[in-house]
């Protein structure tokens, strides 16, 4: 699963292989990214509201760059460690994802800028399959 090839890599502050993680697989369909903020809001548990909306915000729009770039089936993963909180968006295209450069005349691009801002921590595993990206956000209030 995407959040055990991260955690494997050992470079997630707050987040272990033993804390528990729940996935779903997500099809590249318009409908995807709101399906993942469900998801995310039935299995979040007990999380500072700030937080779970920067959860919410950085997986929607992960979940939306895999939609509309890589075209390919979605794993969203959450795994509940005892600081902090990690999701990871893994699909089959490989390449590093690469933000825009700024324009404040494009409509979109500014999903990668959001997660910079929005997470603790943020980065992309390459995996046999394609790629994950993942973000962590604290489990109580800063």
């Amino acid at each position: 699963m995407c959040c055990g090839s991260v955690l494997a890599r050992g470079s997630v502050t707050g987040v272990s292989a033993s804390d528990p993680s729940v996935h779903l697989d997500l099809e590249p369909t318009p409908t995807a990214a709101r399906v993942a903020r469900a998801f995310l809001a039935d299995h979040l548990g007990r999380l500072d509201p700030d937080s779970g909306y920067a959860a919410a915000l950085c997986a929607s729009e992960l979940v939306t760059n895999g939609v509309l770039h890589a075209r390919t089936p979605i794993v969203l993963g959450l795994t509940l460690g005892a600081e902090r909180l990690l999701v990871t968006v893994a699909d089959r295209a490989g390449g590093d994802p690469h933000p825009p450069p700024p324009d404040d005349d494009r409509p979109s691009g500014r999903g990668l800028m959001l997660v910079d801002a929005l997470a603790d921590e943020w980065g992309v595993a390459d995996v046999a399959e394609g790629k994950t990206v993942w973000f962590t956000v604290s489990r109580t209030p800063a």
